[in-house]
């Protein structure tokens, strides 16, 4: 049997065989097709958070699979509590490795002292975390490999109802002016536009702004201003009805792949469905925007079934591998169990705050903001269920 060795790296301290070998198994293995997995995408998060490693895993001498991760590791060398890196901006994680691979993720989590991974859209072809996953989610992928021609003709009754809906939409925004596309839009005014829509719409909805944290926009920013040459970068479209800016679309892309990253839109002109009508524009242009596929993320619901071609499984969970950090996140585990199975949607509550959680000590980097933060969250999770709480609590 081959002996496993494991080390911890900065991004920056990967030597260029590992580097190339990281490039070779996302290009060998079809699974790794998302932007995310590009060794980029690692680098940018290292140079914007000092918490960011990779865990270089080899078998018999050999690189055999990469883990790009954010902790903050102690004296001892010990990890703690671990998520994906870029989390919660990185919408797909998981293992680099190439189609064959297949090892313990216990084993390996343990030898590396790993207290506990959480992770909750883990991209798992070869099933190395089946044992440990909680939930599964259905991602929807728009195959535009032919062409955005070819794909219409393609999809069944519910997308041409779909079509026709949007197409009396279009009619009616070009009433209010000439509707235009900008491709590719470089102003610096628009990303502004779109920062404050999206960070609007959090407030809106009573969601946790990921945004508020100085790297997270960072990042965006830094991918955007790579511009169109770059085999990474985020790409920005813009939908026009007039004068007036109706949508915003801003993706993470390796050119082939464009995944709708950040999306906000006018909200005076939302019952024309400006969003839509600016998906259509990109499904039209995909050829020569060279995308042969766009990806709209987690979910097939509303809209995006009639949109998906193909589909892409998630899932989230945790392993809780050694240590009080285990023993904490399989106490968590228990009783989000125990909820879900005796108290119906509300003892989903539990799981909810653990997730929000996750992404608020992702972004917060003090107690103080994390526990401020989490304070609202609770408040917001409740509300749901409460309508009066709502009323009375979170207009203070």
């Amino acid at each position: 049997m081959s002996t496993l060795s494991i080390d911890i790296k900065s991004p920056k301290s990967l030597s260029l065989e590992e580097r190339e070998t990281w490039t070779v198994f996302r290009k060998t293995n079809p699974a790794l097709y998302s932007p995310y997995f590009h060794i980029g995408y690692t680098d940018i998060l290292g140079s914007l958070r000092d918490d960011t490693y990779v865990l270089v895993l080899r078998k018999g001498g050999q690189v055999s699979a990469f883990l790009p991760f954010q902790a903050k590791i102690g004296n001892t060398g010990r990890i703690g509590f671990a998520r994906p890196v870029g989390a919660p901006m990185t919408d797909y994680h998981g293992f680099i490795y190439g189609p064959d691979t297949k090892f313990n993720v216990l084993d390996v989590f343990k030898q590396a002292g790993f207290g506990a991974f959480h992770y909750d859209a883990l991209v798992d072809p070869n099933g190395l975390f089946e044992a440990h996953m909680r939930d599964q989610v259905l991602c929807a992928i728009i195959d535009v490999s032919s062409g955005g021609d070819v794909w219409r003709s393609e999809q069944g009754s519910s997308y041409r109802r779909h079509l026709k809906t949007n197409r009396r939409r279009t009619r009616k925004a070009a009433e209010l002016g000439q509707r235009r596309v900008e491709f590719g839009c470089r102003d610096e005014k628009i990303f502004e536009q779109l920062i404050t829509w999206k960070r609007q719409k959090f407030l809106d909805t009573g969601k946790y702004d990921v945004l508020c944290a100085g790297w997270t926009l960072e990042m965006l920013k830094q991918f955007w201003l790579r511009g169109k040459n770059s085999d990474l970068r985020a790409d920005m479209h813009v939908l026009y009805f007039g004068d007036d800016i109706a949508a915003i679309d801003l993706g993470l892309t390796d050119g082939a792949t464009f995944h709708s990253w950040i999306v906000a839109y006018n909200s005076k002109h939302h019952t024309l469905a400006p969003g839509i009508q600016l998906l259509e524009e990109v499904i039209e242009a995909s050829t020569s925007l060279g995308y042969s596929r766009i990806d709209m993320g987690e979910g097939i619901d509303s809209y995006k079934r009639h949109y998906a071609s193909s589909e892409v499984h998630v899932s989230s969970g945790f392993i809780a591998a050694s240590g009080p950090t285990a023993s904490l996140s399989n106490i968590y585990g228990l009783a989000e169990n125990f909820g879900e199975r005796n108290f119906g949607s509300f003892g989903r509550l539990p799981g909810k705050a653990r997730r929000r959680y996750a992404q608020i000590s992702a972004c917060e980097p003090t107690f103080n903001g994390r526990a401020k933060a989490m304070l609202r969250a609770v408040k917001g999770i409740y509300a749901i269920k409460n309508p009066r709480f709502s009323r009375v609590f979170l207009l203070k």
